[in-house]
């Protein structure tokens, strides 16, 4: 810089002073290591069951774009509102922020998103997006029925639907949702979060029929007659037996069709004293709903410690805030009544670990009153009763005929996120099938399911101090905006900053190294906050 009379009056300077790469200049023959954008995988996503693109959907909620967000999220999960509701959050357990203050509320934004499509969406352009699409398949039409609609059902219809199958789901109650609509209690999942997503799907071209039971209302054979593919999503809705002494008095029944039966509206009101034998999710949502329900007392025994309780730890805090009694390291021997029930006995077991044999201790019989008894000891696949036919741990039976398996009934009673992965993973493998021209790559708006080799991004890679401390914010927005965007650039801009040979070009959008000019000093991939740049050598030919 260089001034004239005016002390205060700035003059640029000349061109030949300017501080910028030049052709005569080109430092990056000095380089020996190269500066590589790699992208790579963030804890949040290695344990979310939906193996969910968070960091790539929260950049977009960060910017306050809710149709970019929605755009990406839909390629993994095509309910966020539900899951937004329903999944346990495991993604928030090793999410990298925890290190520095709060892990993000990553549920929170994505039930944001979900709502935010509920509010927002266009059934014109779902529509106009769809013809387009068919616009590219003449003549490749294919019909697919998919018997179940729990949220694997729905998932897999979604997709295929998306890639321009014409579906069909089948439900044999007079609801559809499956465990969403008779499982899931309404203070866990509002029933019009599930309305509205059941009147997207139908909307968008996809037939849901009820009340009609495949193997009684309609054969399997005349399904992979009609169809082009058949998938088998019938979820894992009846509970296994207890087998005591007792278990056929009335008053006994299982968590599934307790639940089932309170959402159907058979069981309107529970009096007196209920016991729940069980220690999984099933068994905890019974004893709240038996407890909303008006039951005087509440009683869930399990048969080892609180420790090992399968049921996630939010559901057993609500159960305890609702009035559950919970009755631990003990085991139901026998049921009894005239009648009807009126009393259990029960046993007291040595501490053991899931999995580990049950010690029942001696002499430490005990009784319990009671009016009712709900039986948790766990659920049973329906695909048994509907087909001899044997699947592979994929979901794939081959035969002349394409006939899939998904969600629990494949896997066994799970959660939402796992079925709707599920779902996702059986959309691709039947899209293989009924397109085999078209490789998993290719198909748009889903993402295939990792491989397993990626990279995972370690806390030490980032540089997290360019944040400020605080805690969550109250603001989807604002919250999406604390996320480090782990392994994923978000256009943030740290690496032109810090720059000293000025070989960052490009705009938030998509930066670019010119490697013409960069040393190969490192100092971009130290000062990267999402650790979303490494280092690596130089092949033959230098720069």
């Amino acid at each position: 810089m260089r001034s004239s009379g005016n002390k205060n009056q700035y003059s640029p300077p000349p061109a030949y002073l300017e501080t910028v790469p030049t052709p005569v200049n080109k430092t990056g023959l000095w380089r020996f290591l190269t500066p590589v954008r790699k992208e790579k995988i963030s804890p949040c996503r290695m344990l979310c069951p939906l193996e969910n693109g968070i960091p790539r959907w929260m950049n977009k909620a960060r910017e306050g774009d809710w149709e970019g967000s929605w755009l990406i999220m839909k390629e993994y999960n095509p309910f966020p509102a539900i899951t937004g509701y329903t999944c346990y959050r495991f993604c928030q357990e090793k999410c990298s922020r925890s290190s520095l203050d709060d892990a993000i509320a990553i549920g929170e934004v994505e039930k944001a998103i979900g709502l935010w499509r509920h509010k927002n969406y266009g059934f014109n352009k779902a529509a106009s997006d769809r013809d387009n699409l068919l616009k590219g398949r003449e003549g490749k039409r294919k019909k697919v029925a998919v018997v179940g609609s729990g949220p694997a059902g729905l998932s897999c219809a979604y997709y295929l639907n998306a890639l321009g199958a014409e579906v069909t789901v089948l439900e044999k109650m007079p609801l559809a949702g499956g465990l969403l609509a008779t499982g899931i209690p309404e203070y866990r999942l509002p029933r019009s979060i599930l309305k509205k997503e059941l009147e997207i799907l139908q909307s968008e071209g996809i037939v849901i029929k009820t009340g009609l039971d495949v193997g009684k209302d309609i054969s399997l054979s005349d399904l992979e007659q009609n169809f082009d593919a058949v998938l088998l999503a019938v979820g894992a809705q009846e509970s296994r037996p207890l087998k005591v002494a007792g278990d056929d008095l009335p008053g006994v029944t299982g968590a599934v069709e307790f639940l089932r039966d309170i959402h159907l509206g058979k069981v309107r009101e529970v009096q007196g004293r209920v016991v729940v034998v069980g220690g999984g999710n099933a068994a905890v949502d019974a004893a709240c709903a038996a407890t909303l329900q008006g039951a005087g007392e509440v009683t869930l025994l399990y048969r080892r410690s609180l420790e090992e309780m399968p049921a996630h730890p939010d559901e057993v805090n609500a159960a305890r805030d609702a009035g559950v009694n919970f009755v631990f390291q003990t085991v139901l021997k026998e049921i009894t009544g005239s009648g009807k029930v009126q009393r259990v006995r029960a046993a007291r077991t040595a501490p053991s670990r899931r999995g580990e044999t049950l010690q029942i201790l001696p002499e430490t019989d005990f009784d319990l009153e009671c009016d009712f008894i709900i039986i948790a000891a766990g659920q049973e696949s329906g695909l048994p009763k509907l087909t001899p036919l044997s699947f592979s741990p994929e979901g794939i039976f081959n035969n002349e005929s394409i006939i899939f398996a998904a969600g629990d009934a494949l896997s066994g009673p799970a959660t939402v996120a796992d079925a709707i992965f599920s779902g996702r993973k059986a959309a691709l493998s039947l899209a293989g099938v009924l397109w085999p021209g078209e490789g998993i790559g290719d198909l748009p708006g889903i993402a295939p399911p990792l491989g397993g080799k990626e990279e995972v991004v370690e806390f030490d890679t980032l540089n997290p101090y360019l944040f400020p401390r605080q805690g969550r914010f109250s603001s989807a927005q604002k919250e999406a905006g604390r996320c480090f965007s782990c392994g994923i650039c978000n256009g943030c801009g740290v690496c032109w900053v810090f720059c000293p040979d000025l070989a960052v070009a490009g705009s938030r959008e998509d930066f670019e190294i010119l490697l013409d000019y960069c040393k190969g000093c490192g100092i971009c991939v130290r000062e990267c906050p999402a650790g979303a740049l490494d280092m690596e050598e130089v092949t033959s030919g230098g720069a």
